[in-house]
């Protein structure tokens, strides 16, 4: 992928690379005509590598894997060339060129839609750092005007802003019709700033107001596209995977009840965990309903599933017990890859369990142990430890409702106490030591889950057995 994008842009900077830059390649440029667009196409990667890769060194949250890296700078190309071909084309027809300063063409450049998406696939830091990027890009193909950059930045830094949760395509078309008055204001103010009044002022606000509602139905066309290229899941994917219809919730549903009861009730503890600390609650209540889909296919050996009848591993050995145990994280990474979940729910289902202890086949193991047949080490999961707030969410959230669900008619005090054992027990464990979860955050996720729980365990009313009513 990266190299048909490196010979696509490659052609593109050929053709309008002598336009662009009439002197690139010097004496060199007769006799190998396509050396200015592959130096320019060098120039302009050299420059989005040393930007992005200062802010992923720099910026705590801007954390780029290789995947964001060419998702970046493939947008801030194609945002390049599609400002050039806006700028162009526009001028070559006849209707819209009369009368129409060529100037006012660059508010047209749709910057907005592009920093939108890159605040809805990763995060509002990158975004920023993105828009930065692409407006001096951008403002190139409009030869470098002051008002086209001015205008690319802080458009694009108003579409990024209103784009924080979308959870819908509605809302995503709502963003787009928030931020056409501010491109509408900016596009004017700039033009009667630098060029005066006139006509120029007014088609330029037009221009601005057209860019800021395009820019939903923009975002919404990119999305698919990158999420299906680069692997990403927008939270209007999420909402989409929580419906029952889908295949691996159904098989859930059918196949192991148990596991999706307490997989519904861990994505109710984490989102309200999420909302406590200001973490993604959407993410949490999906990531939490495929967090252990790879029980599937070995739900008899799982506590939820067995419905009162013998523990099968009674019978077992630790050892294998350990394995089948084991076995589901890596079983569920597979099947979230088979079934195109994405990165953000298979990277959640592979940490949510760390590289914790397995307790209760432990203390069986506990003479094998002394014997130095065995050792601790291997009754742990292999990892790795959660690295985004989300995961280790999820993770306080399936380890609380397993143990307080292990209780006989709790308190909301015995709720609490169990919650908290279980929270202190995992930051002990250093289990939280690669997220961004600060102690303030554990304490009020800590407090979030207990409620939830509290409220679901509390006692109920016996009712009197039917047919023991007084006679008459």
């Amino acid at each position: 992928m990266s190299l048909g994008s490196a010979a696509v842009f490659a052609v593109l900077f050929y053709l309008w690379g002598q336009e662009l830059f009439p002197r690139a390649a010097g004496r060199w440029g007769g006799t190998f005509p396509f050396i200015g667009a592959v130096t320019l196409t060098l120039a302009v990667a050299l420059f989005l590598s040393e930007w992005f890769g200062f802010a992923g060194r720099e910026v705590r949250k801007v954390r780029l894997a290789a995947r964001d890296f060419l998702f970046l700078c493939s947008l801030a190309l194609l945002l390049f060339f599609t400002a050039k071909a806006v700028i162009d084309l526009l001028a070559e027809i006849p209707a819209i060129g009369r009368g129409v300063p060529t100037r006012v063409y660059s508010y047209l450049i749709p910057l907005p839609a592009f920093a939108m998406v890159v605040r809805v696939l990763i995060n509002s830091e990158t975004s920023i750092l993105f828009t930065v990027a692409a407006s001096v890009l951008s403002a190139a193909a409009a030869s470098g005007s002051w008002p086209a950059l001015l205008f690319l930045l802080l458009s694009g830094t108003a579409g990024a802003a209103r784009a924080r949760r979308i959870p819908d395509r509605y809302r995503m078309l709502m963003v787009g019709i928030q931020t056409a008055p501010v491109c509408a204001l900016a596009a004017a103010t700039l033009e009667f700033s630098f060029h005066g009044g006139g006509m120029g002022v007014l088609w330029a606000g037009i221009f601005g107001a057209v860019n800021g509602f395009l820019s939903g139905p923009i975002a919404l066309a990119v999305m698919p596209v990158a999420e299906s290229a680069f692997g990403y899941a927008s939270d209007i994917r999420l909402m989409e995977l929580t419906g029952t219809g889908q295949p691996l919730l159904s098989r859930l549903m059918m196949e192991a009840p148990g596991t999706f009861h307490h997989s519904v009730v861990v994505g109710t503890l984490a989102e309200a965990g999420a909302l406590a600390v200001g973490a993604n609650p959407v993410l949490c209540r999906v990531a939490a309903l495929y967090h252990d889909i790879g029980k599937l296919g070995k739900t008899q050996y799982f506590s939820e599933n067995q419905a009162g009848a013998a523990n099968v591993h009674d019978a077992m050995s630790p050892g294998l017990s350990r394995a089948v145990i084991l076995s589901h994280v890596k079983e569920g990474v597979r099947m979230a890859g088979e079934y195109r979940l994405g990165d953000r729910i298979t990277e959640i289902i592979a940490q949510h369990h760390g590289t914790s202890l397995l307790y209760c086949f432990l203390d069986k193991a506990r003479p094998m142990i002394q014997d130095r047949k065995a050792s601790e080490e291997m009754f742990r999961y292999p990892g790795p430890k959660p690295k985004t707030r989300e995961a280790a969410i999820i993770m306080l959230a399936d380890v609380g409702e397993a143990a307080v669900r292990s209780l006989d008619r709790p308190s909301p005090q015995e709720v609490d106490e169990t919650v908290t054992g279980i929270v202190n027990r995992i930051y002990l464990d250093g289990q939280l030591n690669e997220c961004d979860l600060t102690l303030r955050d554990l304490h009020a996720v800590g407090r979030a889950i207990s409620q939830v729980l509290s409220a679901v365990a509390h006692n109920r009313v016996d009712y009197p057995e039917t047919g023991k009513g007084s006679a008459g």
